[in-house]
């Protein structure tokens, strides 16, 4: 009788917290779907969105709102800054492949902050991309680690005479001191 029990203890044991463990997992299991059903009432999908702040606004204000998000220059230099100190440092360790990427992506940065502001154009044309940029190009594509830091020297003082000749004269370019991205060497 003894041995009965037991058994019978242990079958009621293990089916208890068999039945726990999947209240366990369907209350889990409703949990998510409600938050999946939440979120995808919240999401950024075209159909939940009806277009946004953007489609909100009339026609006429649309420009005037976008220019306004993308503020002129100075997030093409916040990111032309972030791109210059990673192709420096990328240069600096022997990673030319990013060093060369970083180097384009600044590039590719100020060409498109200058069709935002096209008044621009002429300071970056005549003192950046026609001598100091295409020569720092040459430097990373030659892997010349010597070459490069005399090169980044010339982009540098390029740098400083284009903010100058735009009446920003206070903005002096260093060599980068802190990197940012944790990208290894090649």
């Amino acid at each position: 009788m003894m041995q009965v029990t037991g058994w019978i203890r242990s079958v009621v044991v293990t089916t208890a917290a068999a039945a726990l463990i999947g209240l366990a997992a369907v209350a889990g299991w409703e949990a998510v779907r409600a938050q999946s059903a939440s979120h995808s009432m919240h999401s950024h999908s075209p159909a939940a969105d009806q277009g946004g702040w953007l489609a909100r606004l009339s026609p006429s204000a649309r420009v005037a709102a976008i220019e306004r998000q993308l503020r002129g220059f100075e997030t093409t230099m916040a990111e032309v800054s972030y791109r210059y100190s990673e192709m420096y440092f990328g240069a600096l360790h022997g990673n030319w492949g990013y060093a060369e990427h970083m180097a384009h992506g600044l590039g590719n940065a100020i060409t498109l902050g200058l069709e935002r502001r096209p008044q621009y154009r002429n300071s970056a044309d005549a003192i950046f991309f026609k001598v100091a940029y295409p020569q720092l190009l040459e430097s990373i594509k030659a892997k010349d680690l010597k070459v490069f830091k005399q090169r980044i020297e010339s982009l540098r003082a390029a740098c400083t005479a284009c903010h100058a000749a735009e009446a920003h004269p206070f903005i002096k370019i260093g060599v980068p001191t802190v990197r940012h991205n944790p990208v290894a060497s090649e």
